[in-house]
């Protein structure tokens, strides 16, 4: 009954403010799309509503209403992506299945490409990354510290509904974790103490997966943030500070899991086997359908026929790995736009965080761009063993990475008119080609 009161308190305030503007009506859905509060209340009630539909409808009705979309080339990117998966899908040999699944995946890239649009300002950007690190963060943080306290060393098998299992909840933390941390050191007093809090929970919850794949993640995480830290000697002391915290309460287990990432092939266990095994399957399917795929979602129905070991593996199975999946999916050309995409992203995030060293941008906005970076490096290297590349989490960090240099041309463009004569003409107020995307 509470955690019902509790959702239909927040959903009254998110509503209230939803009406007002089309950047809180993207932090309602966001809250939904990333809480899913039908899972988590006890009542089936929420589940009955549809709320996520509800408010994905409003935003894109608000944002049409208020004229505020913009077509950017990294938003351009995303409607490309899209419309090749739509191709795949229709002339894939599973059509129908794979035309249901594209229609998951475009609501997806639709709110992403709206929210390079609504964040105008660093406070935009900040409020939704607040609202995304809370709404995913909460039972993460929750179920980390609860596990670290009285379970610890524990193996948390628990799915989290906008994740998947154990593997996916590994790499989706570490990349929250990269955007908590860029939060708390934006932050100050008790605000920072928060996020500072949530970072070891959320990091806690990625490593008692027991995921191989989330255990290297978790060493890139640190050492990209370490690298780019400006206060490397605080930056140490955080890490310290969560290794001594996490590292002695992990038993013999995990480290006997952990020492399989680098055995020999004939040591290697059936899940390692596995894996190398469904992308050697994901590459044949791309080269019977080399420029389309064989359509979204596609891999685990056609696996069986494409087993060339009848079962040694079980069927139906998952390719388990992003990469992989978007070749047999979408072909060649849909990996080359996906590369492209996380390229581009990465370019942006490198652009913002060089020009807050600089001093042209503030340094918020470089804190920001450290987090996107590093959040993206941790999809790299986790989601290269699992079936991340559809999840809603990774397109809207590439929409909010477009975000985030579009806000930091226009700031700079203020600060450039700002050290300039008053009588200098308009042109001066036009954003630095440097952070274009044109």
């Amino acid at each position: 009954m509470l955690r019902s009161v509790f959702i239909v308190l927040i959903l009254l305030t998110g509503w209230v403010y939803a009406f007002q503007s089309t950047l809180y009506a993207a932090c309602l859905y966001l809250w939904i799309a990333y809480f899913r509060p039908e899972y988590w209340a006890w009542s089936g009630v929420f589940a009955t509503l549809n709320l996520s539909y509800i408010a994905g409808a409003w935003l894109v009705a608000r944002v049409v209403l208020s004229g505020a979309f913009r077509l950017t080339v990294g938003s351009g990117l995303l409607i490309v992506f899209l419309a090749h998966s739509l191709v795949s899908s229709a002339f894939g040999p599973q059509a129908a299945y794979s035309l249901s699944q594209w229609q998951e995946f475009a609501k997806t890239i639709i709110v992403s490409v709206i929210l390079t649009s609504v964040i105008r300002s660093a406070a935009d950007l900040r409020v939704i990354l607040v609202v995304i690190a809370l709404s995913l963060g909460f039972e993460g943080t929750k179920q980390g510290w609860a596990n670290l306290i009285l379970n610890p060393g524990g193996h948390n098998d628990n799915t989290i509904p906008f994740l998947g299992d154990n593997n996916l909840v590994a790499v989706g933390m570490l990349m929250l974790l990269a955007i908590v941390s860029a939060l708390a050191a934006t932050s100050t007093g008790w605000m920072k103490r928060g996020f500072q809090f949530m970072a070891i929970g959320v990091l806690y919850r990625a490593v008692s997966t027991y995921s191989r794949g989330g255990f290297i993640s978790a060493g890139v995480v640190g050492a990209i943030w370490f690298w780019r830290s400006p206060h490397k000697a605080k930056t140490v002391a955080a890490v310290v500070l969560a290794t001594a915290l996490v590292v002695p309460v992990l038993p013999q287990e995990f480290w006997d899991r952990m020492s399989t990432i680098t055995a020999p092939s004939d040591e290697r266990d059936e899940s390692s086997a596995g894996r190398l095994y469904f992308w050697q399957v994901g590459v044949a399917m791309a080269n019977d359908h080399p420029l389309l795929g064989v359509g979204n979602g596609a891999y685990s129905r056609l696996y069986d026929r494409y087993d060339w070991t009848h079962g040694d593996f079980g069927s139906s199975r998952a390719v388990h790995s992003a990469w992989f999946g978007v070749l047999a999916e979408l072909g060649y050309p849909g990996l080359l736009l996906f590369v492209i995409i996380v390229v581009t992203s990465l370019r942006s995030c490198r652009r913002v965080r060089l020009a807050a060293r600089r001093g042209e941008v503030s340094a918020a906005l470089g804190s920001y761009a450290v987090g996107f970076e590093t959040a993206l490096m941790a999809f790299i290297v986790g989601g290269s063993f699992v079936s991340f590349h559809y999840n809603e989490m990774l397109w809207h960090f590439f929409a909010l990475s477009a975000a985030l240099e579009r806000v930091a041309a226009a700031e700079a463009a203020a600060n450039r008119v700002g050290a300039e004569q008053p009588q200098l003409t308009p042109e001066a107020a036009k954003p630095d080609p440097e952070f274009e995307w044109a």
